[in-house]
């Protein structure tokens, strides 16, 4: 299973990006409230719209719904949605990290572990942006996509959770 992990991770982009690709996740906000945090429920879908040679990330659902295109060139990989301005290296391999942002962190891919969500279980690269006041984690299984996703910050209860319900390609025609 290793192997088959590395070649994904080498590929050009290791989750699929064509028009019609879509993932479905439960997504679990949260927001401190004195001693007991708010938490809300809800699911979100991300759908892969555009062209081939320009894809875009429309997500639907959730607390903040935040669409973006998907910018990629030989080194790194920008996912609107889940990578913010900030980008991933290409490939994704363990001890990789993407280009610095202007406030000095980048996604730095930490290690391949195995993660189970409600969609299965997976091998998935942990590619992490951790600055002083914020972190987010992305559990990325090459050939399928971000299966489960955190953010908010360091030592506290993630402000948003999202684990992978359901995913999907494009039918073939």
């Amino acid at each position: 299973m290793s192997v088959l992990l590395l070649l994904l991770a080498l590929s050009d982009v290791p989750l699929p990006l064509d028009p019609g690709t879509w993932w479905e996740y439960q997504e679990a906000y949260s927001v401190p409230s004195g001693e007991l945090d708010l938490i809300t429920d809800e699911v979100t879908r991300f759908t892969i719209t555009g062209s081939a040679a320009r894809p875009f990330v429309l997500q639907t659902g959730g607390f903040d719904p935040s669409p973006g295109p998907v910018e990629r060139n030989h080194s790194w990989l920008r996912l609107g949605p889940w990578t913010g301005e900030e980008a991933l290296p290409l490939p994704l391999e363990p001890g990789r990290s993407g280009p610095r942002s202007e406030g000095g962190g980048s996604w730095t891919v930490e290690d391949a572990e195995e993660v189970t969500v409600p969609a299965g279980t997976f091998v998935a690269l942990r590619c992490a942006f951790r600055t002083w006041t914020t972190v987010s984690v992305l559990w990325i299984a090459p050939g399928v996509g971000i299966v489960r996703e955190i953010q908010g910050a360091p030592g506290r209860r993630p402000e948003i959770e999202r684990v992978l319900l359901r995913w999907g390609t494009p039918v073939s025609r």
